[in-house]
């Protein structure tokens, strides 16, 4: 099993790697970057990337301390330099971040939101519920 990052740390290495492949990121795109990196990695069968859960706000998934790090006027791509420790360790992490920046990293936010709003969503589960639950409403976990 590999190590749960800080929800910080693991927006500091998308961001970073952003910057080194010339994808243009604002506060957004890495909330949908660092939740598709988050789906991602469950669905290949690994724990969670990071040690927050992913909330449904307006705009789509948002992780809360990611969001009010880069909402006070931080440049999340200075965070940390976990970079190195996570290239030397964790291969898997770097496959699905490259994976995930290859994939996604091409949209502007707003279309990653609109993507995450989609009918049957995880969002949209989370939001408006659907036949097996009511849905946790808007600022409610999306789980896992």
């Amino acid at each position: 099993m590999t190590t749960c990052y800080n929800s910080r740390d693991m927006a500091a290495y998308l961001a970073q790697k952003c910057i080194e492949q010339n994808v243009v990121y604002n506060n957004t795109k890495i909330q949908k970057l660092l939740y598709c990196a988050y789906g991602i990695y469950l669905a290949k069968g690994f724990w969670r990337i990071c040690d927050e859960y992913p909330r449904a706000w307006d705009y789509g998934p948002v992780f809360p301390k990611v969001f009010k790090y880069i909402y006070s006027g931080n440049e999340i791509a200075h965070y940390s330099n976990i970079v190195m420790q996570i290239e030397k360790s964790e291969s898997q992490i770097i496959k699905v971040i490259d994976l995930t920046i290859d994939t996604f990293g091409k949209y502007r936010a707003n279309q990653l939101s609109a993507w995450t709003h989609r009918p049957g969503s995880p969002w949209d589960k989370t939001v408006h519920g659907d036949a097996s639950n009511e849905g946790a409403g808007l600022y409610g976990f999306i789980p896992d």
